[in-house]
């Protein structure tokens, strides 16, 4: 039996937000039958990642989990390195001093997803899952290569040279009237300014930035088969829960997942308001796991142990931001939407209107708590952001260095390159934020002939940031996870690594009349496969995944919000099926 615990006027509140005003509508598509309001994410950055939208000349700071969709460019400074993760969890890595643009992000009248990118300068590795008939393409220069279902592949440009190394699958690659099938482990060299025909060539010699990329494909593999619960919607951001939280059956919610967080944490207190035309004011995450949790499921708390996320069954959906919005003198704020708090509490985060409107970053440093009552309820902000606002991250000084950047002071810092790789380096850790010399000891044991003799499995990396549940859980230290883990989040703030051994069940003085938190066992924990069950997300009750098959709603399609959605499956807008 479900109860659902909502505030009085709340449906009303939700169903006005369906009605969207005629600017949020989503644009007119230039191709018939096609949607272009996908949604694709920023899912790792080192160093300095710039972004650039539609029709723009200003390059900005981008922040993990920035949304990017058709007609965004995404580049690279010295030493910094970007990944961009599809819905369906195919990904573009991106090399220092690179520049690719996401030319087309689409999705036709039967769900196909149209995948077209140009990369303009540097160096990236496509891994591309095509679903159903979906389309993914490559321009680099003058070729474009197309893979034949599932397929990895890596190209390097170098004043009109042009390099792609097949790791898995194969590619077609068509160039100058010419085209070629490139299978696994085959080599193309190809000079744009010249008429022979391809070179073709076997045995790839790999470097730390393929080597980078394939620890980032074992990971996402590895987190998404330890998961305790598994995948209900979108696979991007999915392997980040395991990383950087933990699932727990919680009394009267279900399943829930909270990150490495202390008490007192809140959600929605580290990153960015931004402005998006098709869908108003979104909220971009800086911290590294705050993908899923921000845009699909919704926000329960208890005063017990705080915060955590519910994914409920409702995907459908890709939502700006899932809050309530309230406003007073000078200040607007937003509370996570739903969320049945206590008296005395404060859910709602207030800023200035003015560096609300105009983008600036928050977080626990430049904002204030305050209570519902001490504010209005509004459906939603009652003004666009400025141009400061639109920029996907905050501006990008003049001097640093990007590819094709036209300033004096950035071409003066950049380097020409001596031939193919001269700059292929790779981020330090696997994990953003995450502690290289405890993943490189780890990685070291999972690939010893030791570990294999004692039968040792592997098992993913987890960033240990502290506690989570509140507080109430310290995190433990098995193999498999880093035990020396130094968090810092885009927006700062280190937290010791603690250890602790089981069990893994909360409960006390605090604790629900009696019953127990019980932390879901990760898969490698079980020895099967991963559980499923999504909770219920709104203060109903479900049972335990191992007593029944889920079968439980979020409460609201994840249009509630400052404007309306994208379809799941990469199309919608406005809050309406494309």
């Amino acid at each position: 039996m479900k109860s659902h615990h909502m505030r009085p006027g709340l449906g009303i509140l939700v169903a006005g937000l369906l009605f969207l005003p005629s600017w949020l509508v989503a644009q007119e598509s230039p191709q018939p039958g096609l949607s272009h309001v996908r949604v694709v994410r920023l899912s790792y950055l080192s160093g300095t990642v710039a972004v650039k939208r539609p029709k723009s000349t200003e390059w900005a700071k981008a922040i993990v989990n920035t949304p990017i969709q058709e007609g965004y460019a995404v580049s690279t400074s010295a030493n910094s390195f970007a990944e961009v993760e599809f819905e369906n969890g195919s990904t573009a890595r991106l090399g220092e001093l690179s520049e690719i643009n996401f030319t087309q992000l689409a999705m036709n009248a039967t769900g196909d997803k149209l995948n077209r990118l140009a990369l303009e300068q540097g160096y990236a590795t496509f891994h591309f899952l095509p679903e159903h008939g979906d389309v993914y393409e490559v321009k680099a220069r003058s070729a474009t290569f197309t893979p034949d279902g599932k397929s990895e592949f890596r190209t390097d440009m170098d004043y009109g040279r042009l390099r792609a190394e097949v790791f898995s699958g194969s590619v077609e690659v068509a160039a100058g009237g010419k085209t070629a099938k490139l299978g696994k482990d085959k080599i193309l060299d190809y000079n744009a300014n010249a008429t022979e025909a391809f070179n073709i060539t076997h045995g790839i010699t790999k470097d730390s930035w393929d080597a980078w990329t394939e620890a980032r494909d074992k990971q996402t593999v590895l987190a998404l088969n330890d998961q305790a619960v598994g995948p209900r919607g979108p696979m991007y951001g999915w392997s980040d829960l395991n990383a950087y939280g933990e699932w727990a059956n919680i009394p009267g919610y279900g399943l829930g997942w909270a990150p490495y967080e202390s008490f007192g944490w809140s959600p929605y207190l580290a990153g960015l308001w931004n402005w998006y035309p098709s869908f108003g004011w979104t909220w971009i995450s800086g911290e590294p796991w705050g993908w899923l949790p921000y845009h699909y499921g919704l926000w329960n708390y208890d005063a017990s142990m705080g915060w955590f996320w519910m994914p409920g069954d409702e995907f459908d959906f890709w939502s700006p931001a899932l809050v309530s919005w309230y406003m007073g003198p000078g200040w607007i704020g937003w509370a996570p939407y739903g969320a049945i708090v206590p008296a005395g509490y404060s859910p709602v985060t207030t800023v200035p209107t003015g560096s609300f409107q105009s983008g600036q970053p928050v977080n626990p440093s430049n904002v204030t708590r305050l209570r519902p009552g001490q504010g209005t309820p509004i459906n939603r902000p009652p003004f666009r952001g400025t141009q400061l606002a639109m920029l996907s991250g905050t501006p990008l000084a003049a001097s640093v260095a990007l590819p094709g950047r036209t300033t004096a002071s950035a071409q003066s810092s950049m380097t020409a390159t001596s031939g193919f790789r001269a700059h292929s380096a790779a981020p330090a850790t696997v994990l953003m934020g995450g502690d290289a010399a405890s993943e490189h000891a780890l990685l070291s044991v999972h690939h010893s002939a030791l570990a294999r003799f004692w039968g040792v499995s592997e098992q993913p990396l987890r960033a240990q940031m502290g506690t989570t549940l509140g507080g109430r859980l310290r995190v433990s230290s098995p193999t498999g996870e880093l035990g020396a883990f130094h968090g810092v989040h885009e927006f700062g703030g280190s937290r010791p690594s603690v250890g602790f051994g089981a069990p893994h069940v909360l409960g006390g003085e605090r604790g629900f009349g009696g019953r127990s938190v019980s932390v879901m066992p990760h898969a490698s924990e079980m020895g099967s496969a991963r559980m499923g069950g999504g909770g219920e997300a709104r203060g109903g009750f479900s049972a335990p995944a191992a007593m029944s098959s889920p079968n439980v709603s979020s409460g609201v399609s994840s249009s509630a919000s400052a404007g309306g959605g994208a379809h799941a499956g990469g199309g919608g807008g406005g809050g309406a099926h494309h």
